[in-house]
């Protein structure tokens, strides 16, 4: 008896960062100008502000999907877009049109954003082995759109990637930039609100309510990505 596995119209996906922005958009001395501390040497105020940048930069970036800085990310797929999971007598099969549609295929979301690049594509088979998926002969990207769309080129297959879970890896670049000066000036002023706001309320503050209390919720919600 052979049976067929139920389709799957959605999948889980995994957006994991492996390396972080090397600068942040403000600097302690910003911070302590906007907070009109006076200049000291007090490495452990130094370290605390420091810490409350970052705290209050990640906290925004994670709530928004927004990356100030370069950074890079591992998108995983279980399977892609068009790739159902069908099976039939123990074969994996699926209609000869989704494999070599002319038509436009469902396209790969990068989750954050802006995206610089994407950097790699690599697939696994049931043994876990890897493959290397050569992105300019199979695939479209578009890094002008927020999120950044990964689409098949017309004519081209999906690479076989045949493992349960993870099947897929996605590495790519975001942010706005590897300057400070890149990033957009009313991002760097919501970090220096949040991050005044915690400091001001140390001790009975938490990230939600630091970005929720000061002007940041309201300033990064003109870049929150909107559908139409």
């Amino acid at each position: 008896m052979s049976l067929r596995r139920p389709l799957r119209k959605n999948q889980r996906r995994a957006n994991v960062r492996q390396t972080d922005a090397t600068v942040e958009p403000v600097s302690t001395d910003e911070l302590k100008t906007h907070l009109r501390i006076a200049e000291d040497d007090d490495a452990c105020e130094e370290e605390y502000l420091a810490g409350l940048i970052t705290e209050a930069r990640r906290w925004m970036e994670d709530e928004t999907g927004i990356a100030f800085l370069s950074q890079t990310w591992t998108l995983s797929l279980d399977h892609w877009p068009a790739y159902h999971d069908a099976w039939w007598d123990g074969v994996r099969q699926m209609a000869t049109t989704e494999l070599y549609s002319q038509a436009p295929a469902t396209p790969i979301i990068l989750p954050r954003y802006p995206a610089i690049s994407l950097d790699t594509v690599t697939v696994y088979d049931e043994a876990g082995v890897s493959t290397a998926v050569t992105i300019a002969d199979v695939f479209d990207v578009d890094v002008a759109s927020r999120p950044a769309r990964v689409a098949l080129k017309r004519g081209a297959t999906w690479p076989t990637a045949s493992r349960s879970l993870n099947a897929i890896e996605l590495d790519y670049t975001a942010g706005w930039g590897t300057a400070v000066s890149d990033v957009p000036p009313s991002l760097r002023r919501a970090v220096l609100e949040m991050a005044a706001y915690m400091h001001t309320h140390r001790g009975d503050c938490t990230p939600e309510e630091g970005y929720t209390r000061s002007s940041a919720h309201s300033i990064l919600r003109t870049y929150r990505v909107r559908e139409i």
